[in-house]
């Protein structure tokens, strides 16, 4: 049978109008009287699946063209932007948080420095248990490889432990070992799993070839030699004591198993059911990668491992390669553009031809380009970057569905470093040039507080809720981040509320100039009850006395005899 055009319009609009109804009304439970689920139980035990092939090329091709003209002809990602326009639905917000808008932890992600603060020795320390390699005896060198961006060789020392082996270019010293040790320490205190990278001195006498070392040269691998070695150590930096200086990455736990991919599951994991693109903590990573410049965060630069943990064994996963963060590109300095632009952007090319070649782009500016710089830090700036608009080097298709929620807990996970936090970690590069050590925590500082700004005025920026019941009173407390991050003004924040259950309000436009609420329940006129009781509390913050009425919070607590505890909240942005 066939269709007529108006018929098949009609039926369009039927799929899309159910669409946008559909995601209109999917909606959670807003709370739950059972235990908060804080981990994700996707480490059951599964046989070791086949090592998948990379394909990075045709990734990067694929990603950058036939997925965005992919996205326009998708009828259910179609119909949710109409539903947005249309303000009668939203966008898909993250799927494996719990009642409290919190990522469980998984064997993508932990609960570190945000929610239980990491002293200044163990920021310093991050992954990094065994520490480097032993340089105290010789070093033997398994593996060669000269080409490529950054050359380097993998090494085993006398204890056993296998490293890869980066060196730092000789025209600028320190510059890649020291933004890997950073970029590494800060993802790894915001709770992703990282290999642990650290500065080392190797000797060059140290070094050994071993007898079935290998070399890839022009795709084949062959036989090493110590000239090949020599080869690669006459790119590498070395220090006036004749030592070279190195990032000593060590090999992760686990088997290979290839990389992970932005997008979609892995089919072979059992206990890989969410779309990568639909987890929090890799959206919210888009966030940490705007402030560290992490331009190349790809699947490259991941990596999927098979990992034995008591009696099971399941995959874990892993972010490598910090090599090309903050103000370095390997071993190259970091174009300009890199985080304003994709390599092949046509929203810049479309603005090009179209103003015959008149419209100057921020960073091809001179004030952009003709700024000094030092040579172990390279181009990294924070004025004229845009958390808004910063993008990697190649289109991801998770950090293009974060939602304001995502941002924000991307934003609260860069918020919890202090300045003395940053300046620790900065000290773990071992920046000789006293200079360039303070420039680059200045720069860390000022993109981190851009980051809080535009995030927290996105969401509200209360979190860390409690409750506390002593004989009739219930006190809900609660972190103001935006105060805590001293990015607004204590004495110009108040806090209006309403209190009540899920019938009726039984206080409504209070307002406290403090992050707690305490009510007293005796003088409530809520009916007794068996069992537990559930107490709603909306909370609104006022900066300057002004408020926007859509970035309120809903706060569920209960009270069961003398017992209290939030059940769960909803977010408004």
């Amino acid at each position: 049978m066939l269709f007529s055009p108006g018929s098949i319009i009609n039926k369009v609009i039927t799929i899309v109008f159910s669409a946008i109804v559909f995601s209109a009304c999917a909606s959670s439970k807003p709370y739950t009287l059972d235990p908060i689920k804080t981990f994700d139980p996707d480490n059951k035990d599964i046989p070791a699946p086949p090592k998948t092939e990379e394909h990075f090329s045709w990734e990067t091709l694929y990603y950058s063209t036939f997925y965005q003209m992919e996205k326009p002809l998708d009828l259910g990602r179609t119909a949710q932007k109409v539903g947005q326009f249309m303000g009668i639905s939203g966008r898909d917000e993250a799927v494996n948080i719990n009642v409290l808008d919190e990522v469980p932890n998984s064997s993508w992600y932990t609960r570190r420095h945000y929610f239980e603060p990491m002293s200044i020795s163990e920021l310093k320390k991050g992954p990094n248990k065994a520490g480097g390699p032993d340089t105290n005896e010789k070093i033997t060198v398994v593996r060669g490889k000269s080409e490529g961006v950054t050359p380097g060789f993998t090494i085993k020392d006398a204890k056993g432990n296998t490293f890869i082996i980066k060196v730092d270019n000789s025209e600028f010293p320190e510059f890649s070992s020291s933004s890997e040790v950073i970029s590494t320490l800060i993802y790894y205190a915001s709770g992703y799993y990282t290999p642990q990278n650290s500065i080392a001195y190797l000797n060059p006498k140290q070094l050994i070839v071993g007898d079935e070392a290998t070399i890839t040269k022009q795709g084949m691998e062959q036989e090493m030699s110590r000239a090949d070695l020599d080869t690669i150590l006459t790119k590498a930096y070395k220090r006036e004591d004749g030592n070279l200086r190195v990032l000593a990455s060590k090999y992760v736990e686990g088997r290979p198993m290839g990389p992970w991919s932005f997008l979609g599951t892995r089919e072979d994991d059992p206990n890989d059911r969410i779309p990568h693109e639909d987890r929090r903590e890799v959206r919210g990573l888009r966030v940490l990668a705007s402030w560290l410049n992490d331009t190349d965060r790809r699947k490259a630069n991941t990596l999927a491992t098979y990992v034995e943990d008591g009696d099971k064994k399941f995959i874990r996963h892993y972010l490598l390669d910090m090599g090309s963060t903050l103000g370095t590109n390997g071993l190259s300095l970091r174009h300009t553009k890199r985080g304003q632009e994709y390599r092949y952007d046509l929203r810049y090319m479309a603005l090009l031809y179209g103003t015959l070649g008149l419209y100057v782009k921020p960073w091809a500016k001179p004030e952009a380009t003709e700024r000094p710089f030092y040579k172990s830090v390279g181009y990294y700036e924070s004025e004229i970057f845009s958390p808004a608009n910063w993008v990697t080097s190649y289109p991801n298709p998770s950090f293009e569905k974060v939602t304001p929620r995502d941002g924000f807990w991307g934003a609260k996970m860069v918020m919890a470093f202090s300045d003395e936090d940053l300046q620790a970690i900065v000290e773990e590069a071992r920046l000789s040039n006293p200079e360039a050590r303070e420039y680059m925590i200045k720069v860390l500082k000022e993109r981190r507080d851009k980051i809080g700004r535009y995030w927290f005025q996105k969401v509200n920026p209360l979190d860390k809720f409690s409750a506390r019941l002593t004989g009739d009173k219930l006190v809900l407390s609660f972190a103001d981040l935006g105060i805590d991050g001293h990015l607004f003004d204590a004495s110009q924040t108040s806090y209006s509320y309403h209190v009540g259950s899920k019938e009726r309000w039984f206080l409504e436009n209070r307002k406290t100039d403090r992050p707690a609420i305490t009510v007293d329940l005796s003088s409530l006129a809520v009916k007794k009850q068996e069992g537990p009781m559930v107490v709603k509390f909306q909370i609104k913050t006022l900066r300057d006395g002004s408020v926007s009425p859509d970035k309120k919070i809903d706060v569920y607590v209960m009270v069961d005899g003398s017992q209290s505890r939030v059940l769960g909240l909803e977010r408004e942005n």
